[in-house]
């Protein structure tokens, strides 16, 4: 993580910007905060960008750590001569995800601090070292899905069915699953106004939500109620990344079961 350099950052902002025919050209009116870069020897094919998905795993990991708006939508790929000046650089071409991303709440704060970069190079590590729980993976990529969504009937589900992903073990009896065990596991991690009768509530509103609302287009007690539901999910991930013994919780559908009994 870090600032590359100017006339680069630049050129990647200005080819990121919609190409308009007949118009001025947009004067771009910010600058490089900083990049999340991954360094690559040998020669690199332009048109190829993160095949094997370990920059979107970052991103994804670092959103765990401190929610950011931090997007693909000025990602690219950048290949430099044998003399360390650039010679091309090619946009990613991503389809079939969304590219840029939507925050639950306005932050007081939409970056990463220093500490806050250390504690995801941490997170790297452990993931690289030993891999999340089924559980966990699939819980992870649902949360950075529904970061990149706007619709909330969409976003919702994906939270919903990441949550379900963590705790469900049962065939059947799905919202007493959900209510049980997403509330015991919001006050395990300190979420608080998310109990038994807020979980069933999430559960139900899953397909009750109108098409085409943003998170701003709805009742803000529901939006309070998102929010708790996404920060439980966060924080989950987030445990089972940096915490061995809870991760194992999720290996195993009989400790899941010990943990969080039916209510």
């Amino acid at each position: 993580m870090g600032r590359i350099e100017p006339e680069t950052a630049r050129t990647i902002l200005e080819l990121a910007e919609p190409q308009l025919h007949g118009l001025p050209k947009v004067v771009i009116q910010f600058a490089q905060f900083y990049a999340f870069v991954r360094e690559k020897s040998g020669p690199g094919e332009p048109y190829k960008w993160d095949t094997d998905s370990r920059l979107q795993m970052c991103v994804a990991l670092s959103r765990l750590v401190q929610p950011t708006s931090v997007s693909l939508r000025n990602s690219a790929r950048v290949r430099y001569n044998s003399d360390s000046t650039v010679s091309d650089i090619s946009m990613s071409d991503i389809s079939a995800v969304g590219i840029d991303t939507v925050l639950a709440r306005n932050p007081q704060r939409d970056w990463l601090t220093e500490d806050e970069a250390v504690r995801l190079r941490e997170l790297i590590k452990r993931v690289d070292s030993s891999a999340l729980p089924d559980r966990a993976s699939r819980a992870l990529w649902y949360h950075e899905y529904a970061a990149r969504t706007y619709y909330v009937e969409v976003r919702w589900n994906l939270v919903s069915t990441a949550l379900e992903a963590l705790v469900h073990v049962e065939k059947f009896m799905s919202t007493r699953q959900f209510k049980s065990r997403v509330s015991q596991l919001a006050q395990e991690l300190g979420v608080t106004g998310f109990g038994v009768a807020e979980a069933e509530r999430a559960y139900d509103l899953r397909s009750r939500l109108a098409h085409g609302q943003s998170l701003g287009g709805i009742s803000d007690p529901d939006r309070a109620l998102y929010e708790s539901m996404e920060l439980t999910l966060r924080l989950a991930i987030l445990r089972s990344t940096e915490d061995d013994q809870f991760a194992a919780i999720l290996r195993n559908d009989e400790e899941i079961r010990k943990r969080w009994p039916l209510i």
